[in-house]
This record gives C-alpha cells, sequence and structure tokens, in this order.
C-alpha cells in the first residue's frame, strides 16, 4: 500500500513538473533598418507583478551613442501566457539622439523585456 502511494505521489510530481509553462512574446520595431547601421546600448530588464490585475508600466529611456542618431528600435517584451503587453512610443522618434517609450502589462506575473537602438 504504501508503495503504490510513493509511487502515486512521484508520478504526480513527474506529471506537474513537466507541465509547460506557456509565455508570450511580442517585438516591436521603430523606424526602418538600413545595410550599415550600428548597434547602439540596448538594455533588459524582468520585472515580477504584486497584482496580476493592475497595469504594470515600465518607461525606459534611450539614447544613441555621441554623433549617431536612431535609426531604429527593437523591443521585445515577453508575458505569462493569457497576459497582454502594450508598446507605446511616450517621446522622441527616429533620426533623434534619444527616445522613450512604454510597456504597460496586464493580467501577467511578471514583464521581462530587452531593447536595442540602432543607427
Amino acid at each position: 500500500m504504501f508503495v503504490k502511494y510513493c509511487a502515486c505521489v512521484f508520478l504526480l510530481a513527474a506529471v506537474m513538473s513537466a507541465y509547460p509553462y506557456m509565455y508570450m512574446t511580442e517585438s516591436y520595431r521603430v523606424g526602418i533598418q538600413y545595410a550599415k547601421a550600428l548597434p547602439m546600448d540596448g538594455g533588459s530588464d524582468r520585472y515580477r507583478h504584486w497584482n496580476n490585475y493592475d497595469p504594470f508600466f515600465v518607461t525606459i529611456t534611450t539614447s544613441a551613442k555621441k554623433g549617431y542618431v536612431i535609426a531604429y528600435l527593437d523591443v521585445t517584451a515577453t508575458v505569462a501566457n493569457g497576459g497582454e503587453v502594450n508598446f507605446s512610443l511616450v517621446r522622441g522618434s527616429t533620426g533623434t539622439r534619444t527616445m522613450v517609450f512604454q510597456l504597460v502589462s496586464n493580467h501577467s506575473e511578471f514583464l521581462s523585456y530587452r531593447y536595442l537602438p540602432t543607427g
């Protein structure tokens, strides 16, 4: 009896650990890529939400190296499956030295993002 119980517990633990956790990734690009574009300093971060049902805002300022302007900006954001993520450009545009963008996620336990400006 004890062996059957242990086998059931082990099987249940194995099934639960093998269950895949699903993610949703969105990619955004602002601007137009050209042939001799140089990558600037990008970044990434991961935040954990305290309340999954309140929108979570992250505002990021990115800038080009001295003597360059931003030709395009690549942003990739990942949330839990069923979550939502929205991208908006708050300030700046292509052809300027700085751009400020905002990511808003909702219905997710976390927000992970990475960005790379290119000029």
